[in-house]
C-alpha cells in the first residue's frame, strides 16, 4: 500500500498536465479544460485519500505486530501479581556482569555449596550494559556452562553515563542472549548518585526481576571507592538471595550458609580494552 502511494505522488506531476493540454488532436474549449483538469484533481483527491487510509491500516497492524513481539521478549510486561512456587531442584547458576560479579562470586559460592547447586562466574572488568549489547558474550557463556538461573549484575561502570536514560535500547539486546532461562538483574553498589542507570533497570525488569542495591551500606576495599569489601561483598548477595527466595519472580532454593565463605572459586576475567565498547 505504501509502494502505491509513493506511485501516486510520483504522477501527480502527469495528471495535471494531462488534464490541461490537447489530446489526440483534439482542442477543448477553455470550459472543457477546466471541466476535464477538475474531474482529474477529484480523482487523483481520492486515489490519495484511500492511499493515506492504507498508509494507516498498514502502520497499525504492523505496530500491532512489533509491539506483541516485544511484549514476548520483554519479561517486565509479562509480570503476574502472585510470586510462583520455589523451584526447589538443583540449579547451574551464571552469575555474569561486570567486574562486582567477583564482589559477590565468593558468597554466591557458599550458597551454591550449602544448597547443592553449580556456579560458574564471568568477571568482566569495565563492562556495561553496551559492552553486553554489541556482542554475544553472554550467549556465548548461556551455551557453554548450560544454566538453568542467571543472575546479571550490571551498571557500575555507567552510575554517570551522560545517556544513561537511553540505555534501555542495550537490554533489547541482552535479554534475548538469554533464551528465556530465569534471569534476575541485580543493580550496581552505588557510591554516589547515579544519572538513571537504576530507574532504567527497574522500569524495564520490575521490582521482582531487578533487584535495587543502591540503598544498602557498603564497606570498600582499601583504596578502591566503588567495589566493596569481602564483608560487604557477603551482606550483599545475603540480601539478593533473600529476595530470590522471597520476592522474585524466579524464587530458587537458597537457604542462607551456616559455614564460611570459600578461600577461592574458579571464575573467568574478561577484561574491556576498547573505551568506545561501555
Amino acid at each position: 500500500m505504501s509502494g502505491f502511494f509513493c506511485f501516486c505522488v510520483k504522477n501527480i506531476k502527469k495528471l495535471i498536465t494531462f488534464a490541461g493540454r490537447n489530446h489526440n488532436g483534439i482542442s477543448y474549449p477553455l470550459s472543457e479544460k477546466y471541466k476535464v483538469k477538475k474531474i482529474y484533481l477529484i480523482a487523483f483527491a481520492v486515489i490519495a485519500v484511500l492511499a493515506c487510509i492504507g498508509a494507516g491500516f498498514y502502520y497499525y497492524t504492523h505496530q500491532e505486530i512489533r509491539i506483541r513481539c516485544v511484549e514476548q521478549c520483554d519479561t517486565f510486561n509479562n509480570f503476574r501479581d502472585t510470586i510462583p512456587q520455589m523451584d526447589t531442584s538443583r540449579q547451574s547458576i551464571l552469575l555474569i556482569g561486570d567486574s562486582m560479579a567477583y564482589s559477590l562470586m565468593f558468597r554466591a559460592q557458599n550458597y551454591c555449596n550449602y544448597n547443592n547447586h553449580d556456579l560458574h562466574v564471568v568477571s568482566w572488568v569495565s563492562a556495561t550494559s553496551k559492552t553486553y549489547a554489541i556482542c554475544d558474550t553472554l550467549e556465548y557463556f548461556v551455551n557453554k556452562f548450560k544454566p538453568t538461573y542467571i543472575i546479571f549484575v550490571i551498571g557500575a561502570n555507567e552510575l554517570f553515563a551522560f545517556n544513561a536514560g537511553e540505555r534501555d535500547c542495550f537490554f533489547d539486546k541482552i535479554v534475548p542472549q538469554t533464551h528465556g532461562i530465569p534471569t534476575v538483574w541485580i543493580g550496581p553498589p552505588n557510591w554516589k548518585e547515579d544519572t538513571g542507570i537504576n530507574n532504567v533497570m527497574m522500569k524495564r525488569f520490575g521490582p521482582r526481576q531487578f533487584f535495587l542495591s543502591k540503598y544498602l551500606h557498603f564497606t570498600r576495599i582499601p583504596g578502591d571507592v566503588a567495589h566493596p569489601d569481602r564483608a560487604s561483598g557477603t551482606m550483599w548477595m545475603d540480601s539478593i538471595s533473600s529476595w530470590i527466595m522471597r520476592k522474585s519472580y524466579f524464587p530458587i532454593r537458597l537457604q542462607k550458609p551456616v559455614d564460611e565463605n570459600p578461600i577461592h572459586v574458579d571464575f573467568v576475567k574478561l577484561v574491556v580494552t576498547d573505551r568506545n565498547k561501555v
